[in-house]
């Protein structure tokens, strides 16, 4: 006979989206929270990601909600009784053409008007004098720079797990979601591979997985997983505190931790669609000579490991967060596109307060889950990284690989 029990919120995926999701819904209402999670606490891309949480965005919508993630990690010590690592390291967002340069000089009104702490945007030589660790590289056009933070990703998930035991949220590590329960399109629980348990709400905080959890809804939904791959070097006295990105000529970034160590990626051209955590021997090689190109100056590090992890990407770059009219029960909280690890903490105290007040947050609702149509894919193919924060739900997908049109 199977196991059967009986809660508020069964919460599948046991990263810092469903630790945090858990902890803001005992926290706030004293629900009874049951975090599922098939391995163990972080497993999945909140042990795989570089800990960046960078306010300035390509979109008011991402830029105002980042702006007020910041500032819930920087309560985060605080509310749970634990240092996260948090530290304001800064962040260059290197610009290798004039177009870069002018679509981010575009910006500049947009960060000020919504309160981006001091954006600043170096031009030409200026580039190498504020980072000496780009000198004798390829020749930068511009750089725009602000005062964003790092924090460990795994400080942050062992705080939220320890403020989850003694809230008394059920974390259940070792215990795999096999389907969901339903009557009719409305989902009333879930079944493990140990038990079924009954629940008013199902939330999907799986992000890799998330298109899988919610085809047992039976949903269709545009969210695509990518890989994305980080090697780390040796340690090395301080040589750079501004963590570094590029989108040219393909998504590249690196930057010193406190430890002293580099960490750094850049993606593949054709990367496929594929929930893969698995790293390769060509991402060293790809990684080694681009950021020898970029910052030669780098080349005596000698690298110690490598890991992979994967975006849940969105057609618009957004994330899915809220009840699904389509399966009542239902809840989405994932599609980050590479902002799990910064947004999360956020995101779950305003879900929480909308699952136990019945009001949407009005931050929230740009990221609707049910705002694409039928057919739209994440289109993650191209690979250039600003294609499709132009677009706009139900547009038509893009030709992969093609210009965006807008």
């Amino acid at each position: 006979m199977t196991d059967r029990t009986h809660a508020d919120v069964a919460v599948i995926g046991g990263g810092i989206s469903g630790l945090a999701l858990g902890y803001e819904l005992r926290k706030r209402a004293g629900l009874r929270v049951v975090v599922l999670e098939r391995r163990y606490s972080g497993s999945g891309a909140s042990s795989r990601n570089v800990g960046r949480i960078r306010a300035m965005q390509l979109t008011p919508e991402l830029t105002r909600v980042a702006l007020l993630a910041q500032r819930k990690h920087e309560r985060l010590t605080d509310e749970l009784g634990a240092n996260t690592l948090l530290w304001r390291a800064g962040y260059a967002w290197v610009l290798y053409d004039d177009a870069e340069v002018e679509r981010m000089a575009a910006l500049m009104p947009m960060f000020r008007e919504l309160g981006v702490p001091t954006p600043r945007l170096h031009l030409g030589r200026a580039v190498e004098r504020a980072f000496p660790v780009l000198r004798g590289g390829e020749p930068a056009a511009g750089a725009l720079v602000g005062r964003d933070a790092i924090g460990h990703h795994d400080a942050v998930v062992y705080a939220y797990r320890r403020a989850c035991g003694r809230r008394g949220v059920e974390l259940a590590e070792g215990e795999d979601v096999v389907d969901l329960l339903r009557t009719g399109d409305a989902v009333t629980g879930v079944r493990t591979n140990r038990r079924e348990i009954l629940a008013d709400h199902v939330v999907n905080a799986t992000d890799g997985w998330a298109r899988e959890v919610s085809a047992m809804a039976g949903l269709d939904v545009p969210n695509a997983p990518v890989r994305r791959e980080v090697l780390v070097t040796e340690p090395a006295r301080p040589f750079m505190s501004a963590a570094v990105t590029f989108y040219r000529p393909v998504e590249g970034w690196f930057n010193q931790t406190l430890r002293g160590e580099l960490v750094a990626g850049v993606v593949a051209e054709d990367e496929p669609v594929a929930m893969n955590q698995s790293s390769s021997f060509a991402f060293l090689t790809r990684t080694s000579a681009t950021l020898m190109r970029k910052a030669p100056r780098l080349g005596h590090l000698r690298m110690i490991r490598q890991w992979a992890g994967v975006y849940d990407m969105t057609p618009d770059r957004k994330p899915l967060v809220g009840p699904v009219s389509a399966a009542p029960g239902f809840v989405q909280m994932n599609g980050y596109s590479g902002r799990g690890f910064a947004l999360a903490p956020l995101l779950a105290e305003l879900l929480a307060e909308w699952l136990v007040g019945g009001t949407r947050p009005a931050v929230l609702e740009p990221f609707d889950p049910e705002r694409f149509g039928a057919g739209v894919r994440a289109d993650p193919e191209s690979t250039d990284y600003y294609a499709g924060y132009a677009r706009g739900p139900g547009d038509p997908p893009r030709t992969p690989g093609g210009d965006d049109p807008r």
